[in-house]
């Protein structure tokens, strides 16, 4: 019945890996399966840390992730309740049945599907898309649009005039040190870092990330079966090297020194050459995902871990997505030529080619000098908007902590008197605010609490005026 407190006996862990993620997938199962009804109350927090003889911090994390993906809903005094409509019922088919009628076994890997795509004010990681010269690209669209030579089989490395401009762009920018022959293009970074991950480790092997961190990286590098261990990265310079292990164990390290995400560290460059000499000590790759480098304030990017390296030993990642917008899905890996023939093979096994017309475009679209003019163009209107979010949210949470300031296209509110960003994250959700929680980045079990703001999809002035509207809201969960 709705209201019921469901209790803890049917639940039983895995016993392997984190406790978190073994509670939140017990939890789940009950869930998908039906055991537990819609519209019933969870265990509480103290019960299933009673009963599993497990930490109220690893209790909350699994129940937290649970909100997120929209399974319980955060009912304040009450505990989570189980929502009418599980997310997973849209996209899980029936089983498929052997001749003799019984389910035949599958993998499940713990992933959530990504929530249906709707527009939602301040959502971190998207770029404003208004002032973008749509003009142009659909000019050079219409130049390419019927080349007969489009339509056939790409060269397994990408479109040659997309690499080599990419090549003379990263050079000057980056001050990478690569050629055409040293790029694979990609689908998105997200394709380019399961690449890498599966280039750097084999299965069961260790590899490091940060924490708080990407939640998506972390989910490809479980699914290459690679062991995970987090470093913390909340340091106004990213990455804690003094958290670096010693003992050779570690295949490659994911990281964001042109800009930490969440948290805004940039890695400054002694400390780059520094992390160097331990790779080179350890033997160890470093993945450098050169997450919003083309989006710094206050000064110029420092350079790359790649180009300090002499392109060995780094696997280097980007896109276009926040430079251009989400739906061109193309990134790209730039890696040692034996490796990015590996990448490229690898590439071929999962997906095939990825879409010639869209490269040619782009190719075009850098070639003749559009892609840096609007660069520089959103450089300055996301500046703007960034220091406009930065004194709102100064004026009306002086106590707050605001991480993100000086590049990138959000900012990170972490707030002293939160105690459950999940649900406060739900809750505004529920105003048309697209905000992310800050603990769902957070891998260690960091105890701070605040959202994550995106500062990019709109212009100044509805940027202002979304942030007014979200702030009293804020309060009023804050004054309970």
């Amino acid at each position: 019945m709705p209201g019921t407190r469901l209790c803890s006996d049917a639940l039983c862990l895995s016993g392997e890996g984190e406790l978190q993620q073994q509670l939140y997938l017990c939890l789940r199962q009950q869930l998908l399966t039906g055991r537990w009804p819609a519209g019933a109350l969870l265990p509480s927090e103290r019960q299933l840390a009673s009963d599993l003889a497990l930490s109220r911090t690893t209790v909350q994390q699994a129940l937290q992730q649970l909100v997120a993906e929209g399974y319980v809903e955060a009912q304040q005094g009450r505990g989570y309740q189980i929502v009418a409509a599980l997310p997973d019922h849209y996209f899980t088919p029936e089983p498929v049945k052997s001749s003799a009628g019984a389910a035949l076994p599958m993998q499940h890997y713990g992933l959530s599907a990504k929530g249906q795509a709707h527009s939602g004010r301040l959502q971190p990681g998207l770029a404003n898309v208004q002032p973008f010269p749509f003009r142009i690209w659909q000019q050079l669209l219409q130049r390419h649009g019927n080349r007969t030579a489009l339509c056939g089989m790409a060269d397994p490395l990408g479109y040659q005039p997309l690499r080599q401009a990419l090549a003379h762009y990263l050079a000057q920018s980056r001050q990478l040190q690569c050629d055409q022959d040293n790029i694979l293009i990609t689908a998105g970074a997200q394709q380019a870092l399961f690449l890498a991950a599966r280039l750097a480790a084999k299965s069961h092997e260790l590899v490091l990330m940060e924490s708080p961190g990407y939640p998506r990286l972390k989910q490809a590098l479980q699914l290459a079966e690679l062991k995970v261990q987090h470093l913390p990265a909340a340091g106004p310079d990213g990455l804690d090297l003094s958290q670096l292990p010693t003992d050779g164990k570690a295949r490659a390290i994911f990281l964001t020194p042109s800009h930490q995400y969440p948290c805004g560290g940039i890695m400054p460059l002694a400390r780059r050459l520094e992390l160097l000499h331990w790779a080179r000590q350890q033997q160890c790759w470093l993945v450098e995902d050169d997450y919003d480098s083309e989006f710094q304030y206050r000064h110029r990017p420092i350079a790359s871990l790649q180009g300090l390296a002499g392109g060995e030993g780094v696997l280097f990642v980007g896109s276009f997505s926040k430079t251009l917008f989400p739906a061109v899905r193309l990134g790209y890996l730039v890696a040692p030529k034996a490796q990015i023939q590996t990448a490229s093979a690898l590439l071929q096994a999962v997906q095939g080619d990825v879409a010639l017309l869209p490269q040619a475009v782009l190719a075009d679209f850098i070639i003749e000098g559009h892609f840096l003019r609007h660069l520089r163009k959103m450089r300055r209107c996301y500046q703007q908007q960034k220091q406009y979010a930065i004194t709102l949210l100064q004026q009306h949470f002086p106590n707050a902590t605001l991480l993100a300031q000086d590049a990138g296209l959000h900012l990170t509110l972490l707030l002293p008197d939160l105690a459950d960003d999940v649900a406060l994250s739900h809750k505004l959700w529920q105003h048309g605010f697209k905000v992310q929680p800050f603990s769902r980045y957070c891998f260690m079990h960091e105890p701070e609490r605040g959202l994550v703001i995106g500062i990019a999809d709109a212009n100044t002035d509805s940027q202002g005026a979304a942030i007014e509207a979200l702030i009293p809201l804020v309060k009023q969960w804050l004054s309970g």
